[in-house]
């Protein structure tokens, strides 16, 4: 029971406490690839962990049922005493709520996965009547005024430009663009943000997952920004996104503008002042914060209750 209890207490601390300041702290903006894995990590093990504590109940429960006694004392009230039949009651609670909310995860999931891939197989049908490639660039140019530029992840992945974004960018600049939009394909950054929006939908309720989401939806853009920063000049991204940042009336499917194109400039003109020994030190103590759940869940998974 005690390794059961320090498993609760650090999945509480590590989903409720530790979000908040990471999503506040500085150094992220500094190294966008490696807060996503920070983030990543801390969602990944909560969520292991969390099912880790619900499969030890439901063992406690099996292993001192003691033949259906624990059953028995939730409908026999007389028969066992008042603490056991608490306990019972608990235990049985806790796995039912449990198991519903794993099914619940794995329910919208799955049904977010299929409705996005569902959604880029026919976007991708649309593409190959519509879009024509474009010469000297690994993407598709596609009819429409709005300046926009954005990545379909199928199978070998599309990166779309529209004629729009292609008749005011330079060859610089739609080289950078293109760069970015492989970042994203390249990162698999589609399957991130699924990921942490399925579980902010499913547990809207949770810190962890309630601000994962944004989080990891702007890291993305900054990673993305970085690799095309290190293929092309930061002042060639940055007059790149000032083109994109002019895509009003266009799609929301195609839009690029995610409201913090300001941000991204400014960062590419001017690099964060924070320290590299800060913002290591920084992202060390988060890791350090993080990293002894997994040891823990598997500490009191194989001690028992």
């Amino acid at each position: 029971m005690t390794r059961f209890a320090l498993l609760i207490g650090c999945l509480v601390v590590c989903a409720v406490g530790v979000p908040r300041p990471l999503s506040r702290a500085a150094w992220p903006s500094r190294f966008p690839q490696s807060a996503l894995a920070v983030w990543m990590v801390l969602v990944v093990t909560v969520s292991a962990a969390a099912v880790a504590a619900v499969l030890m109940t439901a063992r406690h429960v099996l292993r001192h049922s003691a033949g259906g006694a624990v059953l028995r004392c939730c409908v026999e009230p007389l028969s066992s005493p008042a603490l056991s039949r608490l306990v019972a009651i608990v235990c049985l609670a806790a796995t039912g709520w449990g198991a519903a909310a794993v099914l619940r995860a794995a329910f919208v999931g799955g049904r977010a996965l299929r409705r996005l891939r569902k959604g880029w197989r026919g976007h991708v049908a649309a593409l190959d009547m519509l879009a024509r490639p474009i010469p000297g660039l690994a993407a598709l140019v596609l009819e429409h005024a709005a300046p926009a530029a954005y990545c379909v992840p199928t199978r070998g992945g599309r990166v779309v430009i529209t004629s729009g974004a292609l008749s005011r960018l330079t060859p610089g600049e739609g080289a950078a663009v293109v760069e970015h939009e492989r970042a994203h394909l390249l990162g698999r950054h589609h399957l991130l943000t699924a990921v942490t929006t399925s579980l902010a939908r499913a547990f809207p309720h949770v810190p962890l997952f309630g601000l994962a989401r944004p989080a990891v939806a702007r890291l993305i853009e900054l990673a993305a920004d970085d690799r095309a920063s290190r293929h092309c000049r930061s002042d060639v991204v940055v007059g790149a996104l000032r083109v994109l940042a002019a895509a009003t009336g266009t799609p929301a499917a195609q839009r690029t503008d995610d409201g913090r194109i300001p941000e991204r400039i400014h960062r590419l003109r001017r690099i964060p002042t924070t320290r590299s020994c800060q913002a290591m030190t920084a992202m060390a103590g988060f890791l350090a914060a993080i990293g002894p759940l997994p040891l823990i869940t598997i500490w009191a998974w194989t001690g028992g209750c």
